[in-house]
């Protein structure tokens, strides 16, 4: 009897969907970590297994419309991650190159929590218009203080390392917020802009900052990423958000040196693009935009 065809397609179809389940349960979860693109300024977007977001920042100094980075950099590549929300918002500090765009980005994604400094002192238009949006989206808006930690599921863990409750820096860059992310046997801190001040003052708390990869504090400035500091983070990469040909010199060639001088790899946002950390909480993965600039 011959064998019908029907058959056959009804097999190969079989085989198909198998292999498709077979690679949703096979692939490894990634923490996937993006310090994106925005010129001066900073916006890092953490995606988890469980398929959380936290997104650390949204400003910039180097547009011509800086309060538009949110809603035309930064939701667009939330979508196509297939986000419609965010977890977690973080706003380091107040200045511009870090706030400017976060209230465009929350009105096109509001987020269930928020996490600030309470910097009320320096009530730019900016940090004013986006603690407006964070009261509208009714987000939990909680202040951020050393020692905290969050449980972002399947692993992960973001710890609170700066700033802490009784040090209270008149200069906001070392008030930034400093994250590590935790997933398995992988870590990634977040220095924001912290400078030396910051890094002395987390170090002397002997709390737990090794990791594998450190986005560098404040743009690479001299004024921070002390030797000290790296030789207690330990970084095999080192990630620099900068604007191409800024006016601050950013990033500077003596913390360039230094960080490679520990043996880090450095990848700079005005050169790479975006830059994507993967990691399954064992090895890590670096991948740029460079090929697309």
């Amino acid at each position: 009897m011959p064998f019908d065809r029907r058959y056959i397609i009804i097999l190969i179809a079989a085989l198909m969907a198998a292999g498709i389940w077979a690679h949703a349960f096979i692939s490894p979860k990634t923490l996937d970590v993006t310090v994106m693109d925005v010129g001066e300024g900073l916006c890092v977007v953490a995606s988890t297994p469980s398929g959380k977001v936290m997104v650390m920042d949204c400003g910039t100094s180097s547009w011509r419309k800086n309060d538009t980075v949110g809603e035309s950099v930064v939701a667009p590549y939330l979508r196509r991650l297939g986000k419609d929300r965010i977890d977690i918002a973080v706003l380091s500090h107040p200045h511009s190159d870090h706030v400017s765009g976060y209230a465009g980005l929350l009105q096109e994604m509001p987020a269930a929590l928020v996490l600030d400094i309470g910097a009320t002192e320096h009530a730019s238009p900016y940090y004013k218009k986006f603690l407006r949006t964070v009261k509208k989206c009714r987000s939990t808006y909680r202040i951020a203080r050393r020692g905290q930690k969050i449980d972002m599921g399947d692993g992960v863990k973001v710890e609170i390392l700066n700033p802490a409750k009784s040090t209270d820096y008149f200069d906001l860059n070392n008030r930034s917020i400093v994250l590590r992310l935790v997933y398995k046997n992988s870590a990634i801190l977040l220095a924001a802009d912290a400078e030396s001040p910051a890094e002395s003052d987390i170090l002397n708390s002997n709390i737990p900052i090794r990791a594998q990869v450190l986005q560098v504090g404040h743009h690479g400035s001299e004024a921070g990423s002390t030797a000290r500091w790296l030789e207690a983070v330990n970084p095999s990469i080192a990630i620099i958000s900068c604007g191409r040909r800024n006016k601050y010199g950013h990033p500077s060639a003596k913390t360039i040196d230094r960080l490679t001088s520990f043996g880090a790899r450095v990848y700079r946002t005005d050169k790479c693009g975006a830059v994507t950390i993967s990691t399954d909480g064992r090895t890590i993965n670096v991948d740029t935009c460079t090929k697309s600039r």
